[in-house]
């Protein structure tokens, strides 16, 4: 869905109106490009991943972030009718048509995405901090690596604020 606004974006700069559907093609195609290499990797099982075990800790630049930022941000403002955003609002009404979404349900399934990916709490950095310590690299924090049951008490305090954010 990401492309095809961002294609729409390309189309309306080429054709002089930059400011069309907001954001720039650049942001859309950026964020579209991160949603498209996360979906692929989470397509692909990791080798220790069984149904409903496990975790993956994914390093996003903090650009690409704010990709996702942007693109959230103006889809909320279509979302809310704002006028500088109407032919993005028009725009997002045809691609969620064909695909049986509202404007609504397609910005609340970015925001989840966003929440899962930025959840920034204390257990977020216990779960990359032993993440980095089985693969053999450096955590940046002092002492020990995280033990097995401060891991586990952090994946759940994780699960636990995507559950918030209505991620399931």
């Amino acid at each position: 869905m990401l492309r095809v606004v961002a294609a729409a974006a390309n189309v309306a700069a080429f054709r002089f109106d930059a400011a069309r559907y907001v954001l720039s093609v650049g942001v859309l195609e950026g964020a579209a490009s991160v949603i498209g290499r996360l979906a692929a990797e989470m397509d692909e099982p990791a080798d220790s991943e069984r149904e409903g075990e496990g975790f993956r800790v994914l390093f996003l630049p903090g650009w690409e972030l704010d990709y996702l930022w942007q693109v959230l941000a103006t889809f909320r403002r279509a979302q809310a009718g704002e006028p500088e955003a109407a032919d993005l609002r028009e725009l997002l009404d045809g691609i969620g048509e064909g695909q049986g979404r509202t404007v609504e349900q397609i910005t609340e399934d970015l925001q989840r995405v966003a929440a899962m990916l930025m959840l920034d709490i204390p257990a977020v950095r216990t779960l990359a901090a032993a993440a980095l310590h089985s693969l053999g690299l450096p955590s940046g924090h002092p002492g020990p690596p995280p033990d097995a049951a401060a891991v586990r008490e952090a994946l759940e305090q994780v699960r636990a604020g995507w559950a918030a954010a209505g991620v399931r």
